[in-house]
């Protein structure tokens, strides 16, 4: 009998030296919904309840770390038999000046305008983000598309203790070390301006005082109020707040009217008082404070309390009387979460447990609470919880109470802490309609575990995996990992063989804010990295004991400022920060995406006939608020003139600034370009003449990563939904599946957690058995494609789908208007062949077995039936994969553990038999 034949193995280098350690979640939030839109409540039953609440829409999650880094997770929504996620977009880094972060509030851009928007989720350019660190003396405002500090406000009696946005979206209520409440007011702005927030209206620039020691440590707004005001319209009026307090007590603040011409000024007033539960102090007597960490108020008024005793307490909205009680938590109760509609409450603090009460309604008298579950879902401190569809306080018995948002979808609750991972459970209550709900972190049209007790929590990645923004690069020629950290970077020597490795550099940089992006050459001589507002660029000359010695280019800025090329976009005042950064396979140029206007930049490097930087790129032009085709190429070190479009300003357009470019790749010969940006474009230069190739159409969401095949002219797309696709350079179209794709694709899309980088191996020389790596935080999987395949499926459909090839001749005769509306079809219709030629495309998804049998019997892979290997259960905290050589992976992981000795003591430590 012949002995059997198995696959070759695979040398891995599981890299555990790169020592990055995240920061601390200290706050996250979801994308806030707006009141009802106020009306008069007599005429409410005759007309529709506000806006349609049909669709899936699911906001953004925006995270922010105790470093100052705020990260924007966008949801992908489950597709093709796919798992719905949240894909993180960008990390904002923080500024010298505001380097921590332990307060966060997202407020609606302009409310009035909203209401007549076709979605009902505010996106991402709908918000505005402030901030402010423990040790802060200014309240921040930081742009969300661009990371920038727009403006500050100075907090009076600093530190800022806790911070609230109001229902209406019109004030923020801040509270300090001084024994008064403040007030700030959010003026809505004038299309893109940054609106300056003004101090407290007149009739909120008093208020009682508290005793001199008393700290206000968090603030809950009550239900607003309905009003007409003089001029007859409608509005909503914020009427109180509550407050939770040091001295072992919670306030009821009334707020006054605003003040008309000729009535005296009004005052902020204590209404109401209640004392929670005391501890002795010991045989003295006395009483040690409790502090009330967290305080809500729900839908009928009821107000509910989490203290430093760990007790979650319900109270009477009239008498301010305790109405139940429940010792929930073994420490304290540091955060709270009102679900949707206000009928679940959830807590959590430092024994990491999060727990989830349930208003029980009753024939008569107010709803009866219970706690209905408890969870273990982090393993150290938790600081902050979050649940969309966020919590809109209007009771459910008020003629314009909103309908409910995305009917059929349960809950989500986001909860971080000191363990750095964002976790995602579903929070749906234990009632009986539970059973009809989807899970948004499921499959689409299948059921799944909603109820808060027995869901699956989904974690994500603790340290980044954003679009482009992953912290390692490689040199495969110098053998080197590049790690990206804050505003450091560290560089390791993989060594051949078993010989393990050694760390040749370590910088410390001075930077304005931390690093967002770092590129290593492919010869290992050039590095350069960048934060929001510079580039900096080093060669790295060996020295004789093997370790590295960096020299920076200082004349490079210079050189990029004063090109006649780059004249148009001020460099000098915008600074020349990337948002991505790519050597070209040669070592001989640098590929800078700038973060403020997302312009492509192609330098080339100095050597020793030239001091500086030869410059060559592409500029981005606007009409009409809108991204307009690139127009104008730009060769290098020519002159252009840019007279025309010194105003075109990307901060000055009513659109806003331009998404940024995440994602470049560069074909192994050098001569293509290809660039993706969070808008969801993708685009093709050829680097020889740096003209435009192509423009793909604009695809639903931003890929995740593009890679250029090594034998054929094709570019690889990968989606966030676990998918790839293939386009073609010759013939300008995206590639129908092969039967081999559409497996690989059905397998992937049955993973949970969401792709976060791919690459193929290089210099491979036999189109059958290119082999390509694909990676997310918890699994690593591989497949060998049969390129030949593919590029001949690009010939497949021509006549049924179009050429992009077609648009982009037919540029010059067609308005852009139309020119976008047919690029727009052909992408509906590419789609729509890629989801029928698709597997999992069916209602039912195919079983990875049956897959596998399919892939059996199809010539592509007939006589290579393991074409894919997945692993899930071998490697955790995976930070990046790429290949080092031929035939040789690189895998380089953070585990917790190596870390977790860094931190605080927690609470609960984990030993068998402990929940």
């Amino acid at each position: 009998m012949p002995a059997p034949t198995h696959a070759p193995t695979l040398p891995l280098h599981r890299i555990r030296f790169f020592d990055h350690t995240p920061s601390p979640i200290t706050a996250l939030a979801f994308a806030p919904l707006p009141l009802p839109l106020a009306r008069d409540p007599s005429t409410a039953a005759t007309v529709a309840k506000g806006k349609a609440r049909e669709g899936t829409e699911l906001g953004a999650l925006v995270v922010a770390r105790d470093n100052g880094e705020v990260e924007v997770w966008e949801y992908v929504s489950a597709e093709q038999g796919g798992m719905g996620n949240w894909v993180l977009e960008k990390t904002l880094p923080p500024t010298l000046t505001h380097p921590t972060i332990s307060v966060m509030s997202l407020v609606i851009r302009d409310v009035e305008n909203f209401h007549t928007k076709p979605y009902n989720v505010p996106r991402v350019s709908d918000l505005r983000l402030f901030t402010a660190g423990s040790d802060s003396t200014e309240l921040t405002e930081r742009c969300l598309e661009t990371g920038r500090v727009l403006q500050t406000y100075p907090i009076p009696s600093p530190p800022l203790w806790s911070m609230s946005v109001s229902p209406t979206q019109e004030l923020l209520c801040l509270t300090t070390n001084s024994p008064h409440l403040h007030f700030v007011s959010i003026t809505p702005p004038f299309g893109p301006n940054v609106a300056p927030l003004e101090g407290a209206p007149a009739h909120l620039l008093r208020s009682d005082a508290l005793p001199s020691r008393t700290r206000t440590v968090s603030v809950a707004w009550g239900v607003p109020k309905l009003v007409q005001e003089e001029t007859g319209e409608w509005a909503w009026r914020d009427t109180y707040l509550v407050t939770g307090n040091s001295d072992s007590s919670f306030r009821r603040w009334e707020l006054p009217a605003p003040s008309t011409a000729g009535t005296p000024l009004g005052r902020v007033t204590l209404k109401g008082r209640a004392v929670v539960e005391k501890v002795a102090k010991g045989k003295k007597g006395g009483h040690k404070g409790t502090i009330v960490w967290g305080v809500g108020v729900l839908p009928d008024g009821t107000i509910v309390t989490s203290d430093s005793l760990g007790s979650v307490t319900f109270w009477d909205p009239s008498t301010m009387a305790q109405r139940q009680s429940f010792r929930s938590h073994k420490a304290d109760g540091m955060c709270m979460a009102i679900g949707p509609g206000g009928r679940t409450v959830f807590t959590s603090g430092p024994d990491q447990r999060v727990c989830q009460f349930t208003a029980l309604p009753q024939a008569n008298g107010p709803a009866q609470w219970a706690l209905t579950a408890t969870k273990r879902i982090h393993t150290h401190d938790v600081r902050a919880l979050a649940v969309f569809p966020t919590y809109v306080p209007v009771p459910a018995s008020h003629p314009l109470s909103p309908a409910p948002l995305n009917p059929g979808l349960a809950p989500i609750l986001a909860s971080g802490g000191w363990d750095m991972t964002p976790a995602l459970t579903p929070a749906a209550a234990p009632e009986l309609l539970a059973e009809k709900l989807r899970n948004p972190l499921g499959k689409d049209k299948q059921n799944s575990r909603v109820v808060f007790e027995e869901a699956y929590s989904r974690k994500l990645p603790m340290c980044g995996g954003g679009r482009g923004q992953g912290r390692l690069a490689v040199s495969r020629g110098g053998r080197l990992v590049v790690g990206r950290k804050d505003r450091s970077v560290g560089i390791w020597r993989v060594l051949d063989d078993d010989q393990g490795w050694e760390k040749v550099l370590e910088m410390d940089l001075k930077l304005r804010t931390n690093l967002i992006s770092s590129a290593v050459s492919p010869d290992g001589q050039w590095l350069a990295v960048s934060d929001l507002y510079e580039t900096k660029l080093f060669h790295l000359a060996t020295m004789p004991s093997g370790a590295l010695r960096p020299v920076r280019v200082r004349d490079f800025v210079t050189d990029l400022a004063s090109s006649p090329a780059l004249e148009h976009l001020a460099l000098a005042q915008r600074g020349c920060g990337a948002s991505s950064l790519l050597f070209t396979p040669d070592s001989g140029r640098l590929v800078l995406a700038l973060a403020a206007t997302a312009n492509v930049v192609v330098a080339e490097l100095p050597n020793e006939d030239r001091g500086g930087v030869a410059v060559g790129g592409r500029r981005r032009r606007r009409r009409g608020g809108k991204a307009a085709e690139v127009d104008e190429d730009v060769s290098m070190g020519e002159d252009s003139d840019n007279s025309d479009s010194d105003s075109d300003s990307d901060d000055e357009t009513p659109s806003g600034p331009a998404p940024w470019v995440t994602g470049m790749a560069a074909s192994e010969d050098g001569q293509w370009l290809s660039t993706s940006d969070l808008g969801g474009k993708v685009t093709i230069f050829n680097l020889d003449t740096l003209q435009l190739h192509a423009l793909l159409p604009t695809l639903p969401t931003a890929p995740v990563a593009l890679a250029f095949t090594p034998t054929h002219p094709l570019l690889l797309l990968v989606h966030p939904n676990n998918s790839i696709q293939f386009y073609h350079l010759d013939a300008r179209r995206l590639v129908t599946p092969t039967q081999q794709v559409s497996v690989l694709n059905s397998r992937l899309r049955g993973l949970h957690a969401a792709v976060e980088g791919a690459a193929f191996e290089p210099t491979r020389s036999a189109p059958k058995a290119s082999k390509l790596v694909l990676f997310a935080h918890d699994w690593l999987a591989t497949a060998r494609l049969d390129l030949d395949l593919v590029a001949r499926a690009a010939g497949a459909r021509r006549g049924s789908t179009g050429s992009v090839a077609s648009a982009d001749a037919a540029a010059p005769a067609m308005s852009s208007k139309s020119l976008r509306r047919k690029r727009a079809r052909e992408a509906r219709e590419q789609l729509e062949v890629f989801a029928a030629s698709s597997p999992a495309s069916s209602d039912g998804p195919a079983s990875p077995t049956a897959s596998l049998a399919r892939a059996v019997l199809t010539p592509s892979s007939a006589n290579d039936p393991e074409f894919v290997k997945i692993a899930t259960d071998r490697f955790r905290a995976v930070v990046a994969v790429d290949w080092l050589a031929e035939g040789e992976l690189m895998l380089a992981e953070r585990p917790y553990a190596d870390f977790v000795g860094e931190l605080p003591p927690a609470f609960w430590t984990g030993t068998y038999g402990r929940s």
